[in-house]
């Protein structure tokens, strides 16, 4: 009963994290159980500077400082590491005269972004347009860059099905980078202007051209979180979408500004299930517009599921079928990736390689490197 009465339900977690309410009726227990999810989903520094914007810092009590104040020292690394690596990709890119942007978590950075405060990020996303990404890539391999071991059937897999070529990483910076074409898998049939978007800079940063509009970026995090089988991450892409909307400027200019651009790239449905999402999370009111009658299957069915799985999936919090809504979102997420003709074909490859694995080990499919000078 002890180990029960320390966990937080639901409300209590999202009452906490998403309004900043209650944390002053938190016990040491429920102290712990809540920054325990903060870390398990790496939220920790971007909720303490939430808490600072709001004055609310005299919340945390005094044996959970260090712990936030260690995320921060952490977080503003890998601000230095980011600006450092974003300015040699710059030059990188200008000497080859290839435009592109940095997407996400360095977009966030780099273009010092409200939501970038003490938001963490596990890889460096940039995008080109696709005439330029074979150059893109002779170029970065140029440069140190190498792409991360891989199988023949993966490498296939992000060369005709993915939005993006193979990861690269830089075994000298220790950072990965993925470097993308568009903002979803192609093969689904639809497609976005990326010209558009790596000319729709509205950054007065010194990167400047680099950074998206703040339109653009909540659509590449939207697409991320709704269009995506995997949400461990999508309290934080929602965070991330709710403090670029409200945090900075005119709100409803903004909400004006994104809506028209999900519209005209032929995503409405997805911004309605957005809608919808930062409405129950953060109770915004855009989605109350929408009448519930006349919501499509999709949008019902997709707003519910996502609406479960955001959660996050941790056993400090009181959950009930969480694999199931894990399991449901999933499926849901790759038959929005890819035609279901694809997706059997990937799956069932996928299953045959793992039972392999298992069987045989993890390099069982890798090519050996070249051998150099002879050896």
């Amino acid at each position: 009963m002890g180990w029960l009465s320390s966990m937080l339900t639901e409300k209590q977690f999202l009452n906490a994290y998403c309004y900043l309410n209650g944390l002053d009726d938190f016990d040491a227990n429920k102290w712990n159980s809540f920054v325990r999810v903060l870390r398990e989903n790496s939220l920790v520094a971007s909720f303490y500077h939430r808490l600072e914007r709001s004055n609310q810092l005299y919340c945390i009590p005094e044996y959970c400082e260090d712990m936030f104040l260690s995320a921060i020292n952490f977080a503003n690394a890998q601000v230095i590491q980011t600006e450092v690596q974003g300015k040699k990709l710059i030059r990188l890119f200008n000497a080859i005269d290839i435009p592109f942007v940095f997407l996400k978590g360095a977009a966030y950075i780099i273009g010092s972004k409200r939501n970038s405060m003490g938001r963490l990020m596990t890889d460096i996303d940039i995008c080109v347009e696709k005439e330029n990404i074979d150059k893109a890539e002779e170029a970065l391999l140029g440069a140190g860059w190498s792409f991360k071991n891989m199988d023949e059937h993966d490498d296939k897999y992000y060369r005709e099905w993915s939005h993006e070529i193979p990861p690269l990483k830089h075994d000298n910076e220790g950072v990965v980078l993925d470097v993308h074409h568009t903002l979803i898998p192609p093969i689904k049939g639809r497609l976005l202007d990326i010209h558009a978007l790596i000319h729709s800079s509205e950054s007065d940063s010194d990167f400047s051209s680099t950074i998206p509009s703040r339109a653009w970026l909540v659509l590449h995090s939207a697409l991320h979180l709704i269009l995506n089988e995997d949400v461990k991450n999508g309290l934080r892409d929602l965070t991330d979408i709710f403090v670029l909307l409200y945090g900075e400027g005119s709100a409803s200019e903004n909400v004006a500004e994104t809506e028209a651009l999900f519209i005209k790239e032929g995503f409405e449905q997805e911004w309605i299930v957005l809608s919808l999402l930062l409405d129950d999370f953060f109770n915004t009111e855009i989605g109350s517009e929408h009448s519930s009658a006349n919501l499509s299957l999709y949008i019902r069915m997709r707003h519910f599921i996502l609406r479960k799985a955001i959660v996050p999936n941790s056993s400090f919090i009181q959950s009930d079928g969480r694999w199931l809504w894990d399991s449901v979102n999933y499926v849901l997420g790759y038959c929005s990736k890819m035609p279901l003709h694809i997706l059997f074909k990937q799956v069932t490859y996928k299953t045959y390689r793992n039972l392999i694995k298992l069987a045989f080990g993890e390099y069982f499919f890798r090519k050996p490197k070249p051998k150099r000078n002879g050896l």
